[in-house]
C-alpha cells in the first residue's frame, strides 16, 4: 500500500505522472488517497481530473482508492508516524495526541499472529480458490480490490453508527467499517479452526457460525451485505431478520448473466434486478410502510457509480426503511 494526502497528490501532476508510470494494474500495490474534509463526490471528480491532466490510464493503470474522511489532527499523526516506522523500522520518541505507541517489537509479534491465522489453507472455506471468494492474501488480487472497494464504498453510509456486516468471512471488510463506524457487528456461517480465527485491530467483534436464515440478529442503524444474498438457501428470512434489525441495509448483488450459478456454483440466487428490487421490498414490510431504494453500481473496473444499469457487472443498492 502507498499513501498520499490529497492535497499534496492533486497540487502536483507530476507526482502522480511519475508514479502512473512506475506502477500498472498488475502490481500488487493500491494507492490509497486519504482526503480530509472532501465529499466523496468531489474527491472522485477531482481525482479523475488528476489522472486526465497526468495521462494516467484510468482502466489499465495503477489501483486508486479514496478515502474522503472527516478531517482528523490525531489520524494524520498517527498515519505519518506509522509511515516513519516502515520507513525507518524507528518510532517517534515522544506519544502522539494521547495515542498508544506499540514498540517495533509488539508491532513484529502482531505481525507474526496475523500471518499464522492468514496462511491457513482453507481461509474462508473448503473451497479458498474460488475466484469469487475474497479473504487476506487470496491468489485473485482483482476480486480482493472490487470487494474492497464495496467496503470503501459503504464507509460515508455507517459513520458514526452501529453496523452489522453480514457475511463478514474473515472480517476484512469489517476491519475497513471499522475506520468510520461507531461499533461493528460481524456475523458468517464460517466456522474458523482455532488457528485460523481472525485477529483484526479495530475492535468488530465477529460472530461465526451464525446463520443468517434462521438466526436473528440485534438491533442497529445499518446493515451491509456484499455479496452474500446470492448464497443463501432462504434469501427472503434473511432479508427480513435484516430489515428487523435497522433501518438502512446497503447490498451488493452480482449480475447473474455473469456471475450466476453457471459461473459459481456457490450461487443459489440468480435474481434480476428487477427481482432482486421486489425481494428487497417484500422483505422490509414487516417492519416498514415504505422503502426507498438508492442504486449504485459496480463494473469489471471495479469502479462504482451512481444509477440504475441492469446491464452492469454488480448491482449495489441502499436501501432506506419508512415508518
Amino acid at each position: 500500500m502507498a499513501l498520499s494526502f490529497a492535497d499534496e497528490l492533486l497540487g502536483s501532476p507530476t507526482l502522480l505522472e511519475q508514479y502512473g508510470r512506475r506502477v500498472g494494474a498488475d502490481d500488487d500495490v493500491t494507492l490509497v488517497v486519504y482526503a480530509p474534509d472532501y465529499a466523496s463526490g468531489e474527491l472522485e471528480q477531482e481525482l479523475e481530473r488528476a489522472l486526465r491532466d497526468a495521462s494516467v490510464d484510468t482502466v489499465d493503470g495503477p489501483d486508486i482508492l479514496g478515502l474522503a474522511l472527516p478531517s482528523d489532527p490525531a489520524l494524520e499523526e498517527m498515519l505519518a508516524a506509522a509511515a516513519d516506522w516502515l520507513l525507518t523500522g524507528s518510532l517517534p520518541r515522544a506519544p502522539f495526541s494521547g495515542l498508544p505507541v506499540a514498540a517495533p517489537a509488539e508491532m513484529a509479534a502482531t505481525a507474526g499472529r496475523r500471518a499464522g491465522w492468514r496462511s491457513s489453507t482453507t481461509l474462508g472455506g473448503a473451497d479458498p480458490l474460488m475466484p469469487e471468494r475474497a479473504f487476506p492474501g487470496m491468489p485473485h488480487a482483482q476480486t480482493m480490490r472490487e470487494h474492497a472497494l464495496r467496503y470503501a464504498f459503504a464507509l460515508e453510509h455507517v459513520a458514526g453508527v452501529h453496523v452489522l456486516d453480514l457475511g463478514c468471512g474473515t472480517g476484512y471488510g469489517s476491519e475497513m467499517l471499522t475506520w468510520t463506524a461507531r461499533r461493528v457487528s460481524g456475523f458468517d456461517l464460517w466456522q474458523p479452526a482455532a488457528h485460523e480465527l481472525p485477529a483484526w485491530p479495530g475492535g468488530a467483534v465477529l460472530s461465526f457460525g451464525h446463520d443468517l436464515c434462521a438466526d436473528p440478529l440485534p438491533r442497529a442503524e445499518v446493515a451491509v451485505a456484499f455479496e452474500v444474498i446470492e448464497h443463501l438457501g432462504d434469501a427472503p428470512a434473511a432479508l427480513r431478520h435484516a430489515f428487523a434489525a435497522v433501518q438502512r441495509l446497503v447490498l451488493s448483488f452480482p449480475n447473474p448473466t455473469y456471475h450466476g450459478s453457471h459461473h459459481n456454483a456457490y450461487h443459489v440466487n440468480d435474481w434480476s434486478l428487477q427481482e432482486l428490487e421486489h425481494e428487497l421490498c417484500d422483505a422490509a414490510l414487516g417492519s416498514f410502510a415504505q422503502l426507498d431504494l438508492h442504486h449504485w453500481h459496480q463494473g469489471p473496473d471495479g469502479l462504482i457509480h451512481e444509477g440504475r444499469r441492469p446491464d452492469a457487472s454488480y448491482w449495489l443498492l441502499v436501501s432506506e426503511g419508512r415508518t
